[in-house]
């Protein structure tokens, strides 16, 4: 079996990269500089665009918060669905939750057993292509869950029912809200179908009852003498 990477670069790239640079960028484009008389202000990425040479310089150090924010964002993320709501909720025939790393599966087995290796390759293939995702668009609903609300708190400092139209005034944060209950929807099921998965053909629980024999039960052997009185 290949080595594979303990943390892989697109986990990495989609969970928290993306997620931590629109919200750096977000928060310049929002972030309020008032001006010495306090008559009027702008907002940190206008004063970004119009100063020469700034910009550059503006991008790299987005680019150095992505990580940082985005790992804050992924254990928001994390605490708030996965640890206070307990997502996923399982259904009722399937007992808890699945195993959360093969680690915590191998902690309940007396012995590895023999086709560990496949199974753990179809582990890390059902992160890749089912949870990864999943936490990416929960990622980045709560990001735009604080960009919209920061959105309409300024809305109202700055009294954008007298300068914006109403449909945008009103638009707005229906359009953020849609896209927020969107992307947790994404969450909530991708974060499911991966532990499902997991827990029904990859690490099933230790416990689990094999299959009821289908069909007649077979004949006892005719040279075994029986044991019934």
């Amino acid at each position: 079996m290949r080595r594979l990477r303990p943390f892989p670069v697109e986990d990495l790239l989609l969970t928290q990269a993306i997620p931590g640079f629109l919200l750096a960028a977000a928060w310049a484009a929002l972030y309020e500089i008032y001006h010495e008389d306090g008559s009027y202000y702008t907002t940190l990425m206008q004063e970004v665009l119009g100063s020469e040479g700034v910009f550059p310089y503006f991008l790299i150090s987005a680019v150095l918060m992505a990580f940082p924010l985005g790992m804050v964002v992924d254990s928001v993320r994390h605490v708030v669905g996965e640890v206070w709501l307990g997502l996923p909720r399982m259904p009722r025939l399937q007992r808890g939750r699945a195993p959360a790393s093969p680690l915590h599966w191998i902690e309940q087995l007396g012995a590895l057993p023999g086709d560990f290796e496949k199974r753990y390759v179809l582990y890390r293939h059902a992160w890749g292509t089912l949870l990864t995702p999943a936490k990416a668009a929960g990622n980045l609903a709560l990001v735009l869950l604080t960009l919209t609300i920061w959105s309409v708190i300024k809305i109202v400092r700055m009294g954008g029912w007298r300068v914006f139209s109403p449909a945008f005034v009103i638009g707005m944060p229906l359009v953020g809200l849609g896209l927020v209950v969107a992307l947790s929807i994404r969450y909530v099921s991708g974060v499911a179908e991966f532990h499902r998965r997991v827990q029904e053909s990859i690490f099933p629980p230790r416990d689990a009852a094999p299959p009821a024999p289908t069909g007649d039960p077979p004949d006892p052997s005719p040279d075994r003498p029986s044991t019934l009185q």
